[in-house]
């Protein structure tokens, strides 16, 4: 997708940000990022620039039924836009996540529109243990497939 900023001309992209304590939600960004051939931000390590993306996607490992604090506050400090498309993704090891609900609110009070959202199983101690597994990892590229549709 191209636009014209101040004269300039510059490719816009998606890009996916996470929070990942154990490792799963990483392996989930990774996949998202590679099938749409874009970058990943770690908030743990940094910030990202979002001046030239086009997609926020978001992830989060899930804790207490909700995404982490250091992505929630990443969320919160989020500058309003306009519109701007994005999508969200957790792993979790039990069913029906509060962490989407949560997420979406958290972008749409900043203007994001979601298009799409996804749930993946994440191991936590002894609960689903041996995800995400090939499958969940077929489910990602799928939720990154769709979601170039949405560009």
């Amino acid at each position: 997708m191209q636009y014209n900023k101040e004269s300039d001309d510059m490719t816009r992209k998606p890009l996916v940000v996470y929070f990942s304590k154990g490792g799963k939600t990483k392996k989930i960004a990774e996949t998202v990022a590679q099938e749409l051939q874009c970058e990943t931000v770690d908030t743990a390590e940094s910030l990202p620039d979002l001046s030239d993306v086009d997609l926020l996607i978001v992830g989060s490992g899930t804790y207490g039924g909700r995404p982490d604090k250091k992505l929630q506050e990443f969320l919160n400090g989020l500058k309003p836009v306009n519109k701007e498309k994005s999508a969200i993704f957790t792993t979790s090891a039990g069913p029906n996540p509060k962490s989407l609900a949560i997420m979406k609110e958290s972008l749409e009070n900043k203007g994001y529109e979601v298009v799409s959202t996804f749930d993946c199983r994440g191991q936590f101690l002894f609960g689903s243990r041996g995800h995400p597994n090939e499958d969940d990892f077929k489910e990602a590229r799928t939720f990154a497939t769709n979601l170039k549709k949405s560009q």
